[in-house]
């Protein structure tokens, strides 16, 4: 802070620092009456050089929010000519002169004007200009380091950034790089993929590509901040089925940025001789115009499709620019592949939890410091497959496809990565690429193999699913699918700490496992008392025959709707009690851990079918129930609204999701997989060929 700007702030605790007029104007320009405001500038020119606000902006520096390039030209030549050169790099609190304020405009008219008064004022007319000012005023910086470009990128401001960016090739005013860079070397790139501004960042990648290998304070290139964006990526957006068709649906190209302007993927060209920047625009077919045509106005209309809209823009805009990031990246050339390990390291001690817990907490402990002073830089192949970014990994792979090999110093590879984190996509495109054999042997300085990095809950991130119990079971599956990748002889390796996988399986998911436990217990017992009732209710009702009897004959036997009530009524007594059995078998099993990989689950779903059934069969016998005991005719409103409220519980039934749905396709699924085991394939084609044959005759 200069001595000038702390005597300021000390009169301001002294004496008022805004009249009555400046105070009328603050009103007239947040009211956006810029005429007024206008008007009361001009009865004080002196003022247009004074503070407006507490930022230290002047009214010029004001007048730009006004998107108004007459109202900014009128207010500079209020100012005397040989005060206009101060008025133009008169600094705010922030450093920032007009033309850092400007790149907010949406008009680039408004940075014309301050071009052409820049113009004319040459040769300044102050010869005590310091020497720091004298240049021209895109070059000017702020109290961080950015000059009016880096600032312009920096807030996304692309159709503003282009426009100066012309102005200094066209004039010649140095090089233009080092407007892309802060006075920390902080690149306007790495702004730009930060703030999520991708349309900036692959117009500065293509003016610049020497901008994509740079790297930020702590040592990160763009492509690896944007491994750390999963959220910018389509894979990590989840969407209904109404919600994808939309979004293919919508085009994927002109997508608006200010004032109407379309924005296209540009490729861009660098005269070497004069340094301006031109684009080729890719030509559209008549189909896309229409088609974009079609969706601007449904995006008008409708809030959601423009939310859908301007998601789109950011996920093709990011895989794009991931695109040409990967070409250019080549840290993964930097592989640390000394680490050949193929002996394991046997368990010194059989294993148990409670002795080896105390020990392993120190070592953590340990650990944690020794991590803290060993920051590990991964290259973003590996960052991308922690974050689950499928694009990235897969352009990665196909441009350079022995980047899947890259080894970090602490001795993993991607496969490690991925793993750990719980990236089953990732995993799946690894074994699809044919690179399991060579990834799987790796172990890392810690001594830890795939299956303790699987084992391991320091990156677990908790469980979409319903349920303490089904979270366990998702854990215990992928534990078992890595398992059977692994050498065998991997199972008795043991780590740093000395523990196999199992070993560390069993202490990491001690906690779940309790929790697990009482939560099935609980859920068991709730869910047998309603089925115990809907037994009790559905019992009791074959006793009370509907309309009652006839000489020990019920009055409706003969009645179609009497034979559907006794049918509904059995099914429901059947599987109530056949649901108390189920909870019952669960709340007299032992729970232990490996019980919830597959028994407890599938009793746990069996009996929650089971419930769910008896209670539909409850409701359609009451239902039945009402259509034999209330007689009335269809022609009466009354009979139609009682018959509609005996079927309203079966229809909310019927609309309310149930786990039974999911249980019974993967139930197929699986009997599908097994018929296959079992049956030769020649069998299976010639069945298939039969029941085709059959089907078309």
């Amino acid at each position: 802070m200069s001595e000038m700007e702390k005597k300021e702030i000390e009169r301001m605790g002294e004496t008022p620092l805004f009249d009555e007029k400046m105070k009328d104007a603050q009103k007239a320009a947040k009211a956006n009456r810029w005429e007024e405001f206008k008007k009361i500038m001009k009865d004080d020119k002196k003022k247009l050089l004074e503070w407006f606000d507490l930022f230290g902006n002047t009214p010029i520096h004001v007048a730009t929010r006004s998107n108004n390039p007459q109202l900014l030209k009128e207010l500079l030549d209020m100012v005397p000519e040989e005060d206009r050169w101060q008025a133009l790099c008169k600094e705010n609190r922030e450093g920032n002169i007009v033309l850092h304020e400007i790149i907010f405009c949406k008009k680039v008219q408004m940075a014309d004007v301050v071009f052409e008064f820049e113009k004319n004022l040459k040769p300044w007319s102050k010869e005590e200009t310091s020497e720091e000012k004298k240049g021209s005023l895109v070059e000017f910086t702020n109290h961080k380091g950015e000059s009016p470009l880096f600032r312009a990128a920096k807030y996304g401001k692309l159709k503003m950034l282009k426009h100066m960016a012309n102005y200094i090739a066209t004039n010649k005013i140095g090089d233009i790089r080092t407007h892309f860079h802060r006075a920390d070397q902080y690149s306007a790139l790495h702004a730009s993929v930060i703030g999520q501004y991708f349309d900036v960042a692959l117009w500065l990648v293509r003016i610049d590509k020497e901008l994509a290998t740079e790297k930020n304070e702590k040592g990160f290139t763009c492509l690896q901040l944007l491994s750390k964006m999963p959220q910018v990526f389509r894979s990590h957006t989840p969407m209904g089925l109404v919600k994808t068709l939309i979004y293919h649906l919508l085009p994927d190209e002109g997508y608006e940025i200010e004032d109407g302007e379309s924005l296209h993927l540009f490729k861009h060209r660098r005269d070497l001789e004069s340094g301006k920047i031109y684009e080729r625009r890719i030509p559209k077919s008549a189909i896309s115009k229409i088609n974009y045509g079609f969706w601007k106005r449904f995006a008008k209309e409708f809030d959601g499709i423009d939310h859908m809209w301007k998601q789109k823009k950011r996920h093709t805009l990011a895989e794009f620019l991931a695109d040409i990031l990967v070409e250019i990246d080549l840290s993964w050339q930097m592989s640390h592949n000394d680490n050949k390990k193929t002996l394991i390291v046997m368990p010194p001690l059989p294993f148990n939890v409670a002795k080896r817990r105390k020990q392993i907490e120190c070592n953590r402990q340990e650990s944690v410091v020794n991590h803290e002073s060993l920051t590990y830089n991964y290259t973003p192949l590996l960052i991308a497959a922690s974050t689950g970014i499928v694009e990235i990994v897969e352009k990665i792979i196909e441009v350079n496809p022995e980047a899947i090999s890259h080894v970090t110093k602490d001795g993993q590879n991607v496969l490690h990565m991925a793993i750990k984190h719980r990236q089953k996509e990732i995993f799946r495109i690894i074994k699809r690429k044919k690179a399991l054999k060579s990834l799987v042997p790796r172990i890392t300085e810690e001594g830890r193999t795939i299956l303790h990095q699987v084992a391991r809950m320091d990156y677990y991130k908790g469980g979409h699913l319903a349920g303490v119990a089904f979270q366990l079971q998702d854990e215990l599956r992928w534990y078992d699918k890595v398992r059977r990748i692994v050498p065998h002889h991997y199972f008795m390796h043991c780590d740093k700490d000395g523990q196999t996988a199992g070993d560390v399986l069993d202490l990491e998911h001690d906690e779940m496992l309790k929790n697990a436990q009482k939560w099935l217990k609980e859920t068991a017992q709730s869910c047998s008392t309603v089925a115990v009732l809907v037994a009790t209710v559905v019992f009791a009702a074959a006793y009370t025959i509907p309309g009652g009897t006839e000489g020990g004959t019920p009055v409706f036997l003969r009645s179609p709707v009497f034979l559907f009530f006794t049918i509904m009524d059995v099914v429901a007594l059947a599987t109530s009690l056949a649901s108390v059995v189920m909870f019952l078998s669960i709340l007299t099993s032992p729970c232990e851990l490996w019980d919830f990989h597959k028994s407890l689950p599938r009793k746990l779903n069996l009996g929650f079918a089971l419930l769910f059934f008896s209670l539909m069969t409850t409701m359609l016998a009451f239902s039945a129930t009402m259509l034999l005991t209330i007689r009335l005719e269809w022609k009466n409103w009354s009979s139609t609204l009682i018959y509609s409220a005996a079927f309203f519980p079966v229809t909310v039934f019927a609309i309310i999701q149930f786990p039974v749905y999911g249980m019974a396709e993967s139930m197929v699924k699986l009997l599908g997989k097994q018929v296959k085991k079992i049956l030769p394939k020649r069998l299976i084609k010639c069945f298939t060929k039969v029941v085709v044959k059959k089907c078309i005759d």
